[in-house]
Parts: structure tokens; sequence; C-alpha cells
């Protein structure tokens, strides 16, 4: 997983002597996870723009919405920008 928060990438990597109140929800993580491994990396905001977009979005919507078949127009011109 990739994120642009650097605390939680180090919360993450320290996770074992962690007395943080993410701690539980990385333990969960790591019993629920079905995969060989899992790693978060931090990658810079510009990199993570249309993330970034959508969790803006999905914090001030105030209805649920859902695109199953399509790119959100909101973030297509972010979408374009990550791949040039």
């Amino acid at each position: 997983m990739e994120t642009d928060c650097l605390e939680i990438v180090n919360l993450w990597n320290t996770r074992i002597n962690s007395h943080s109140v993410v701690a539980p929800v990385f333990f969960e993580i790591e019993e629920l996870a079905v995969f060989d491994s899992f790693v978060i990396s931090h990658v810079s905001r510009s990199a993570n723009g249309p993330t970034h977009l959508w969790a803006q979005r999905t914090c001030n919507a105030s209805v649920t919405e859902s695109w199953i078949s399509e790119t959100p127009s909101f973030l297509v011109s972010s979408l374009m920008a990550t791949f040039i």
C-alpha cells in the first residue's frame, strides 16, 4: 500500500512495540491478511494525487456514491496527469 502519510508508514514499521491508537488496527490487518507480505510505502502527495482527491471527496460527501464501470469525473484530470 502507498500513502503520503509518513507517520502511518513509521507506525506500521514499528507496530510491534507501538502503543499508538492505530496499533489494534494494524494487528487486525495482520490477522486478516491473506497476502504473503504487506508493505506500506511512503510516496509524495503529488504521486498520490488521485487518492488524496478521493479521500477529500469522501470526507465531504453527504451521500454515498459508487462507480462501477466509469471513472468519476472529479478524478479524470488527476488520473490523466499521473500517466503523463
